[in-house]
């Protein structure tokens, strides 16, 4: 699609210095808010004759909006997700080529690329369009199956002697996206770490906690969700999670 471009999360270190893994707090994707971002999408679906898709349909692009206020599309591997939602995923993909006014993450007056993501329900957007929608006050957290206490004591008993195996020092983020069905699926932790022995082990060690989790849903429709938190490696390991999530 023209003026979109699809890229891998797979930058080199010097491209990836310029890039942020998502917006520092109180900062949005674009001019005016969220809901300034609803409010423009949803003029250009009725302005175009847009066709409403079944109201199933529900999508979450993932984007880059560069340092230059220019949108780009991550990747998405969960083609079957895409089949599925197609109509909702076209439509999503107009609005990135169509819309203009995004901003880029500010940190001490220098503008950076970040990534983020937006749910796309062209419903809200369109026929049930109500004024100030914004997509988050229709959903409900992806929730671990027995709870935030049991999610820690899991990921306190599977990780800390990994890290302490690995002599991790310092902070490391870890990341990882509940997807409708309740798997956790694109985990990775960052920055990187160079040792593909800690990699392997890091992921069987996130697999034991792979439980059927509860999907996050937009009104009653599961959608994925992103969990992002920083691990502070001490001889105590503790986690916390900036997201308020988990």
């Amino acid at each position: 699609m023209k003026n979109i471009y699809f890229i891998l999360l797979l930058f080199s270190n010097l491209f990836f210095s310029q890039i942020l893994d998502e917006y520092p707090k109180g900062q949005t994707f674009y001019k005016d808010g969220i809901i300034n971002f609803y409010k423009e999408a949803h003029e250009f679906l009725i302005k175009s004759n847009a066709k409403e898709c079944d109201p199933k349909e529900i999508y979450v692009p993932r984007i880059l909006v560069s340092a230059e206020g220019k949108v780009k599309v991550v990747q998405d591997s969960d083609t079957l997700n895409i089949s599925k939602n197609k109509c909702a995923y076209d439509l999503s993909m107009s609005v990135l080529k169509s819309l203009k006014n995004w901003s880029p993450a500010e940190v001490k007056g220098r503008k950076f690329g970040a990534i983020t993501d937006f749910v796309f329900y062209p419903k809200d957007l369109m026929s049930n369009y109500k004024e100030n929608y914004k997509a988050s006050d229709h959903i409900s957290n992806a929730e671990y199956f027995e709870g935030k206490k049991k999610f820690d004591k899991d990921f306190h008993n599977n990780f800390m002697a990994l890290f302490q195996d690995y002599h991790i020092n310092g902070n490391v983020n870890i990341e990882f996206y509940i997807s409708g069905s309740g798997e956790i699926i694109n985990a990775r932790i960052y920055p990187e770490i160079d040792n593909k022995d800690f990699n392997k082990d890091f992921f069987r060690a996130l697999k034991r906690i792979n439980k059927k989790w509860n999907p996050a849903l937009y009104s009653g429709l599961p959608i994925k969700q992103r969990f992002a938190f920083p691990i502070r490696f001490s001889t105590n390991f503790n986690s916390t999670n900036p997201n308020s999530n988990y």
